[in-house]
């Protein structure tokens, strides 16, 4: 598999050694949409992914290198974070630390954290289009999508993640964003910081369509997809694992 930025149209650089890519949490009305993660989905459409995997399945992104080699990756959430988040981000924590066994996240507070989370008052506007194979969400009229979350993650030469931001807003299309929905926001963009992307269904936190009925609980498919991204210390051989 080639290293995650390689795969990117849309990479930025900010030196030679510190390629990073966005990864958004899209809100739309009372649904909240993700853009496609976007490595893969560059090159490979939800389709794809189907195709590959030979029905449902996750996309896989990227590893971690030396960070992880003693089971540990820190966080730290910045001291001007909203409560609300703080409790979501920490909720979410938990239950990742109860599904992940090999790799564990952990609070500090310093400034050498491996992800580090802040919160945004506004939620920006955008306009990417989003589809699942099916119908373009955003072709219809009058339709105002938003991003409440997003991580940018930077990877060294090698394509190993070095770090990640995660920012979470606390607002959306004007009203404050429920702690439930806080609690999904934080869980979805984690699980983009372990190394994983979307699943190409509709019903798992890391579905790039999260509807009020969709199961937010970690699910086997996303443990499955982080042990194949952290394996081992190399960039993972997949692109795509079947759920």
């Amino acid at each position: 598999m080639k290293p995650c930025h390689n795969l990117l149209l849309n990479t930025i650089s900010v030196s030679i050694l510190t390629p990073i890519i966005l990864i958004s949490y899209f809100s739309l009305s009372h649904y909240y949409l993700f853009n496609q993660y976007a490595n893969a989905a560059a090159v490979h459409s939800s389709l794809g992914l189907q195709k590959a995997t030979g029905g449902n399945g996750i996309q896989i992104c990227c590893s971690w290198g030396n960070e992880i080699a003693n089971g540990v990756l820190t966080y730290r959430i910045d001291d001007s974070a909203n409560p609300k988040v703080i409790q979501a981000v920490h909720q979410a924590i938990d239950e990742w630390n109860s599904k992940i066994s090999n790799i564990k996240l952990q609070e500090v507070t310093d400034s050498n954290a491996d992800i580090d989370i802040s919160t945004n008052s506004k939620t920006p506007k955008v306009s990417h289009a989003i589809s699942m194979g099916g119908p373009n969400l955003s072709s219809g009229k009058n339709i105002k999508l938003i991003a409440p979350g997003e991580s940018q993650i930077s990877f060294d030469s090698r394509g190993f993640i070095t770090h990640v931001d995660i920012t979470i807003s606390t607002k959306a299309l004007g009203n404050s964003i429920s702690s439930i929905g806080l609690e999904s926001i934080a869980k979805h963009e984690i699980g983009h910081a372990y190394g994983i992307g979307h699943t190409n269904f509709i019903g798992d936190l890391m579905s790039p369509v999260l509807t009020s009925s969709t199961n937010t609980n970690i699910s086997q498919c996303d443990i499955n997809a982080i042990e194949e991204a952290n394996s081992s210390p190399h960039a993972p051989s997949l692109q795509f694992l079947g759920c």
